[in-house]
């Protein structure tokens, strides 16, 4: 048997499913958009904020090399104070301190005789020193030289000798004598 007819209608049933279907397909895209436009929307507001935090580096990076151009002038003063502070370095290093050698002659000398003078004096780094001590009345030279002569003297020195004697100027006008030392200081201790 032959059929000649198409049916047209579609059973309930078969017409009810194909309906779920298509319904649920419509939530399913509805909710994959909602989803992707999130995913979009958060993509893009992380981009611009990538982006305006990059343009804000990039400014602040021109600012920096402007200054930077700017301040060639400090920037020279900060390594001509550097090379100082250096040389500041250097010297303290290699520095005798001969001040408190200086303080603790000069007080010999005042304390042995009143018109004595220390005219030259120079130390080194290892203590090793060589000065020159004027007098204007002969009797005061030989006090001192007696004074010289002195454990309250020589306790200062590990060695000490006399290198000169010279007599400046002449009988009718004023004479001076002078006497010149070389030796080596001992240890100088620093009380704090």
């Amino acid at each position: 048997m032959k059929k000649n007819r198409i049916n047209l209608l579609i059973s309930r049933e078969d017409y009810r499913r194909y309906e779920n279907y298509f319904e649920q397909l419509k939530l399913s895209a509805a909710i994959l958009t909602v989803i992707l436009f999130i995913f979009f929307i958060s993509f893009y507001l992380i981009l611009r904020n990538k982006f305006s935090l990059n343009e804000r580096m990039n400014l602040q990076k021109k600012t920096y090399l402007q200054l930077l151009t700017e301040r060639r002038a400090d920037e020279a003063k900060i390594n001509y104070i550097q090379k100082k502070y250096m040389d500041l370095k250097t010297f303290l290093k290699n520095d005798a301190s001969s001040a408190p050698y200086y303080q603790l002659l000069s007080d010999a000398i005042k304390d042995s005789s009143e018109s004595a003078s220390l005219k030259s004096f120079e130390v080194n780094k290892d203590r090793t020193t060589s000065f020159t001590i004027s007098f204007t009345a002969f009797d005061k030279l030989m006090n001192f030289l007696k004074f010289a002569e002195s454990q309250t003297f020589i306790k200062n020195f590990e060695n000490i000798s006399l290198k000169s004697f010279v007599i400046v100027g002449d009988k009718e006008k004023k004479e001076s004598y002078e006497l010149s030392f070389i030796g080596k200081f001992t240890p100088f201790k620093l009380d704090l």
